[in-house]
């Protein structure tokens, strides 16, 4: 083994293989920094220049890359509220408030400290496990992939402050729009109004794309404010002294980050979930733990090392499953296997008895990689945090050109497009109303997988897996009691802990009746199917439509209420609560002030003061929306070399924001330029050939 370790790292050392590992990196690094890029489209346009490398020298480049990733995608997480990677998200939920409160400095450092430290202990981790990786094939069967889905959903519906049947909803949600398009075990076509373009499904990077970067977009042109001002973002001394503060921290509190890499690295391990699931496992577990467990979301360190401690362990992990069997962890895993194929490595048995170094070169790749990543990040950060300054109108028609562009090369064909307003508009939705974007996008990730695995268990074992399987039951007993605490806790302060009204009382109840009406015809169509094919998308649908009949019943009569000037106690519902402590106690301060309200005064710190106000944001935000909608348009009509720098150019020309004509005027050829590159590169790199649709 340490023969093999040394000799892993030794043939890193050509000039060759060390350039492009750096290359990778840096196309990692930038792919991070582009919110809803994605490392998988980067490294699917590496394969065609494969065939023209060494196995040594693909490795190198393409886990590299996806080690770059990470730290990066982070700082757009942190100080943009976009993640750069879907995995990214539980980075904000405490990252974000921080720099919205002028931590930015410190809660980079955090993220890239908790980052290459919870890989590295991932290697050491590795080096143990590879060893056993023959076995691997043996541990986890059907009901083991059944159960660990179940505890990750109910994981996530323990994190932040959103009411219980929300998260129940947004989980539900996820997993309906997962079963769209060929169910794999009866190869019926389900749910895809007979358009071709729905059998292959809903593609995760639509998903992300509008429910966090263009969601994001449109609440920062609402509100016409950066992220955080140059004071708040602390540059200059006051940053790097956060800086150090952020790295003496982490060290201190360094086994929050030991936690999260350990359960990372053994998720990583389970083929079709890890890559994803780890890091809300992660963030949740440390949640649960955690003596500060009311304040995680609020921008608590404890919050944002128990996130990024996962970010590159779990891809640490990721390795043996796809060396030893030949089975990915996470789409990138997809697109490495792929690239293992191509050069005549089939992985296995055969790959570790006839390049018994190979993984460990795969290993050092990761942790040279994520080290370099963090340091640049970090040298790098005080320049890259000056985007907290950028006012979201300027920054509009650079995320919208990427969004659609990347949205369209997922799918690659026009549903992208389609897809991407869809979502951008329930986005935009959802997150004023309060439901959990997380618990949506783990249930759309992981719902293919769970239904596959609810059809094997059910086939080999029937209800018997109960008593084949000891490791699926102690999943499922943690998963309930996690359930059964977290309602003790909510009916525990129902009293003292009551939600707040909400901000769109109308808005709410219709959003409840059409989820409601969604979900109801979800079943019936799912009746239709035959029984392998329609079970599993019947019985979320009925779960769905009881779960929104009941937020119906409640939101109803409070909007009732709000219109006679009082909000009706009816509103107050006991799963709207934060849990308590598990002392028992309420959560409040000895200032009586609770962990509802402190985060409460953190979402609404930059919202308008008055009703007017908030008046002028919706309308705006509706505005940031429709130019959204214009530019998508436009490139179905005109075609992304046309349609992109079109409107850029009309956007920013009509843009009040910049008073000055000659500004605007510089700023739009500028930006028209900007965008038109974009597409223009795009289209030739993909060699499109549609043009629009005129």
């Amino acid at each position: 083994m340490i023969s093999h370790l040394f000799t892993g790292l030794t043939n890193l050392g050509s000039p060759s293989i060390l350039l492009l590992l750096f290359f990778g990196m840096a196309i990692g690094m930038f792919v991070g920094m582009l919110p809803g890029l994605g490392v998988v489209l980067v490294l699917t346009l590496m394969l065609p220049f494969v065939y023209h490398m060494t196995v040594l020298q693909t490795v190198s480049m393409m886990l590299a890359t996806q080690s770059g990733v990470y730290f990066a995608a982070s700082i757009t997480a942190i100080v943009l509220n976009s993640p750069g990677a879907p995995e990214s998200f539980p980075t904000t939920l405490d990252g974000f408030p921080m720099a919205k409160r002028g931590e930015a400095g410190k809660a980079l450092a955090i993220s890239a400290t908790s980052t290459w430290m919870g890989g590295w202990i991932a290697c050491i981790i590795f080096v143990g496990l590879i060893q056993l990786a023959g076995p691997l094939a043996t541990v986890f069967k059907p009901p083991e992939y059944m159960a660990i889905i179940i505890l990750a959903i109910v994981l996530i519906a323990q994190t932040g402050n959103i009411p219980l049947s929300k998260v129940f909803i947004s989980g539900l949600l996820g997993l309906m729009l997962s079963f769209v398009g060929s169910d794999p075990v009866t190869g019926v076509e389900r749910f895809t109004m007979g358009m071709p373009t729905l059998y292959s499904g809903i593609g995760v990077v639509p998903f992300a794309l509008g429910v966090f970067a263009i969601t994001q977009m449109v609440k920062m042109y609402g509100s016409q404010k950066p992220v955080a001002t140059f004071d708040q973002a602390q540059l200059g001394k006051g940053f790097h002294a956060q800086v150090r503060n952020g790295i003496a921290e982490t060290f201190r509190k360094w086994h929050h980050v030991a936690r999260s890499a350990i359960i990372a690295t053994l998720l990583g391990l389970i083929p079709g979930i890890g890559g994803f699931t780890a890091n809300f496992i992660s963030y949740g577990v440390g949640q649960r733990v955690s003596k500060r467990r009311d304040e995680f979301g609020t921008g608590v360190p404890e919050g944002l090392m128990s996130a990024e401690g996962s970010s590159l362990s779990k891809e640490v992990g990721s390795i043996i499953p796809a060396v030893a069997l030949g089975l990915p962890s996470g789409l990138g895993m997809v697109i490495f296997i792929a690239a293992l194929t191509i050069l005549g490595l089939e992985p296995g048995p055969t790959l570790l008895k006839g390049s018994p170094s190979l993984p460990y070169s795969m290993m050092w790749v990761m942790a040279i990689a994520g080290l370099l990543s963090c340091v640049l990040g970090l040298l790098l950060a005080p320049q890259l945090s000056r985007i907290t300054g950028i006012k979201g109108p300027y920054m509009f028609p650079f995320i919208i050109t990427m969004a659609v562009l990347g949205s369209f090369a997922d799918v690659n064909t026009t549903m992208g497009i389609y897809l991407l307003v869809i979502f951008s508009i329930l986005g935009v939705v959802v997150r004023d109303l309060g439901y959990s974007v997380a618990a949506a996008a783990i249930g759309l990730v992981l719902g293919g997988t769970f239904d596959d695995n609810v059809h094997l268990t059910y086939s080999l074992y029937g209800w018997n897996f109960v008593t084949k399987s000891p490791l699926a039951d102690v999943f499922l007993l943690i998963a309930v009691y996690l359930v059964i605490s977290a309602g003790r806790r909510w009916h525990k302060n129902k009293t003292e802990l009551a939600r707040q009204a909400a901000k769109h009382p109308l808005m709410e109840w219709l959003f409840d009746a059409v989820m409601a009406l969604f979900s109801i015809t979800y079943f019936i169509v799912g009746m239709g199917y035959p029984s392998q094919a329609g079970q599993i998308p019947v019985v979320i649908g009925i779960l769905a439509a009881v779960a929104s009949l009941y937020r119906l019943a409640i939101d109803f009569p409070a909007w009732l209420g709000s219109r006679r000037g009082n909000i009706s106690d009816l509103s107050l519902e006991s799963d709207s609560i934060t849990p308590a402590r598990e002392d028992g106690q309420d959560g409040t301060d000895e200032n009586g002030t609770s962990p509802v309200s402190i985060l409460t005064r953190m979402e609404h710190s930059s919202e308008p003061e008055t009703k007017t106000d908030r008046r002028h944001q919706n309308f705006r935000e509706l505005i940031g929306l429709l130019w959204f909608l214009g530019t998508a348009g436009a490139s179905l009509v005109l075609g992304f070399k046309i349609g992109i720098p079109l409107l850029t150019f009309i956007y920013v020309m009509v843009n009040k924001d910049l008073k000055s004509i000659p500004k605007r005027t510089a700023f739009a050829i500028i930006a028209t330029l900007v965008t038109g590159v974009l597409a223009f590169a795009f289209v030739q790199l993909f060699h499109l050939t549609f043009h629009g649709m005129i």
